[in-house]
């Protein structure tokens, strides 16, 4: 539960263009093919979003982790 808090966290800290993607496909179960229809871009588009937006959603899980655990 506490795991879900922090991700859910970090989705709002996240620019609106990456939740989006982000919650779209692991949320929703979207396809590459939906995606890109929805956004009006290639499918290697979403696949190059994807990665960056989970990079970006990453590195915020990792820096919030840190900071809990030298608090």
């Amino acid at each position: 539960d506490e795991r879900r808090q922090l991700v859910r966290q970090t989705l709002a800290r996240l620019s609106r263009r990456d939740a989006e993607i982000l919650l779209l496909k692991y949320t929703e179960g979207w396809s590459y093919r939906r995606l890109a229809e929805h956004l009006g871009i290639s499918e290697s588009a979403v696949e190059a979003r994807l990665h960056r937006a989970r990079a970006r959603m990453r590195a915020q899980l990792v820096a919030r982790e840190a900071i809990e655990v030298e608090t």
